[in-house]
């Protein structure tokens, strides 16, 4: 009974919340539709939700081979179960390293988030999860917090009408970012408890996270296009949040390492980017530039 009873709750978890994916996932493509271009994260989106809905199906074909009589092989389907969410995992991380990468515009910050992530990888597909799980929880907790401090950092230095706004854009990306770490985090958390002490509970939790994996960058993506993150209207925030995060901090940080901690940055118009000149003395002038929309966090 007690069987059935993981069985039933696993289908009912992971078809559950692959339904919340695939609205988010429609949301996220009208999004991709409406905006400005970015073909990379929209392949990236497409190829999470393609591993996600193979997740779906393999927990189906599970169900039918235990509980029915379909009679497929029960430990090769575990097996590509596993090596499919590992492979939808390494996309995702990768996806937040590559974020991390462009809001930093530095390849030394993410030497060691991707040397955690080939780890992950080659302990993933050996299937060694408790050492897979270990490292992907330390990448989605590590890289976040990178991000965060990158946008705390850059947008706490501008003063002025304009940089009120700009600092009030990046917390509310700070939120995300970090929610979105914690989220998926606290779930891999719970399984591995469960995993740890063989719990028959953790098959219900992997089949969440084989959604979960997917459901946050795409929630993200989402969150950004309605405005969510920068309080604007759906029309002014159409931009992905790879790219609307990273364009503030690569634009506005790249100018003010030019500038001495000593000095104070005036932005006096709200249209950002602001381009900084130097003058004499060492102070600088802004001079605006005319940005899209999707520059805004």
């Amino acid at each position: 009974m007690a069987g059935l009873w993981v069985g039933v709750s696993t289908l009912w978890v992971s078809t559950f919340l692959y339904g919340m994916y695939l609205i988010l996932f429609i949301r996220c493509l009208s999004i991709f539709y409406h905006g400005k271009p970015q073909t990379p994260l929209l392949v990236t989106a497409i190829i999470m939700f393609l591993l996600s809905t193979t997740i779906v199906i393999i927990f189906l074909l599970l169900g039918a081979s235990l509980y029915g009589t379909l009679g497929l092989n029960v430990e090769s389907l575990q097996t590509a179960e596993v090596v499919v969410y590992v492979t939808n995992n390494i996309v995702a991380d990768g996806l937040l390293i590559y974020r991390c990468y462009v809001i930093w515009n530095t390849i030394y910050i993410i030497i060691a988030p991707v040397i955690l992530l080939i780890a992950t990888m080659i302990f993933g597909y050996m299937i060694q999860l408790k050492l897979f799980f270990i490292l992907s929880l330390t990448v989605n907790l590590f890289v976040p917090t990178l991000v965060a401090a990158r946008l705390w950092w850059v947008t706490r230095r501008l003063r002025g009408p304009g940089g009120a706004a700009t600092r009030r854009k990046g917390r509310n990306a700070m939120i995300i970012i970090l929610e979105s770490g914690l989220i998926y985090s606290a779930v891999v958390s719970i399984h591995m408890v469960f995993f740890h002490y063989n719990d028959p509970r953790d098959q219900v939790v992997f089949a969440a996270l084989g959604q979960i994996v997917g459901i946050v960058p795409t929630l993200i993506i989402v969150r950004v296009g309605l405005g969510v993150s920068a309080g604007d209207s759906p029309s002014c925030a159409s931009a992905t949040y790879a790219t609307s995060n990273s364009t503030l901090v690569a634009q506005t940080s790249m100018h003010l390492s030019k500038t001495s901690r000593s000095d104070v940055v005036e932005i006096r118009s709200p249209r950002f980017p602001v381009q900084f000149e130097q003058e004499e003395g060492g102070r600088e002038r802004e001079r605006e530039k005319s940005w899209g929309s999707e520059t805004m966090v």
